[in-house]
């Protein structure tokens, strides 16, 4: 009688030491998850700019204490200027919870000329608005600079003290090799490559659409605290 080899897997076992064999040797070639980080370009904002957040008391009825501390506020770095590639780019602004129903929208050219201006409704609730510029709005110049106001009409009419923001936008042309569809790898490319407002705009456009989805929450969330805007980082979408 044979006398059985006593270094023979069982076949249970056997089973699970291959599975194993197998995770080792596949997870080095799995795709990792895009890490959406945004790369500050040299951009800097013109020195007429008027600043960016008013951050002064609670006005228009807006409620700052309870959620967030931040009043309304553009979603900018530091220097309050960003890069897009869009010709009708989108704008993304917080906007505390407040008695006014809605705001004024302008942008102008470096020079003050008016390029567009509108009354936008404001959400009923605290979040990060949405500002589209319309296609029926000329295209963003390549390689010029923009700035955009938006305040906030508390009264029957615009007053001096109303809280307002403004921002700094300059178009730059695309490469070509960037899509449309909005996914992790786009923001993160659009990241990489410094362009501020499609990369976030394209992470809001995915919270939106994918809500449950906590890679797009992460990303959404560093991407603002990389920006030092903490305070807003958890804010929900408003519109």
């Amino acid at each position: 009688m044979k006398k059985k080899n006593k270094f023979l897997l069982k076949p249970g076992l056997l089973k699970t030491t291959f599975l194993i064999y197998l995770f080792y040797i596949l997870i080095p070639v799995m795709p990792s998850l895009a890490q959406v980080t945004f790369n500050p370009p040299k951009a800097q904002a013109p020195k007429s700019t008027s600043g960016g957040a008013s951050r002064g008391p609670s006005t228009c009825g807006a409620d700052i204490t309870t959620t967030t501390k931040a009043s309304v506020t553009p979603l900018l770095p530091k220097t309050n200027i960003g890069l897009t590639v869009a010709e009708h780019p989108v704008i993304l602004v917080y906007v505390p919870q407040t008695n006014a129903k809605k705001a004024l929208f302008s942008l102008q050219d470096e020079q003050g000329k008016q390029y567009y201006q509108t009354n936008l409704p404001l959400p009923q609730k605290r979040g990060v608005m949405e500002v589209k510029l319309p296609g029926s709005v000329p295209a963003l110049k390549a390689d010029k600079n923009y700035q955009w106001f938006l305040a906030m009409i508390c009264t029957e009419e615009l007053e001096v003290d109303s809280p307002s923001v403004s921002g700094w936008i300059r178009r730059i042309e695309s490469n070509g090799s960037l899509n449309n569809k909005p996914t992790l790898e786009l923001a993160s490319n659009l990241a990489r490559m410094g362009i501020w407002y499609d990369a976030l705009s394209t992470l809001a456009e995915l919270k939106r659409t994918q809500p449950n989805n906590p890679a797009v929450a992460n990303s959404w969330r560093k991407f603002l605290e990389d920006v030092d805007l903490n305070a807003i980082a958890e804010a929900p979408l408003a519109n």
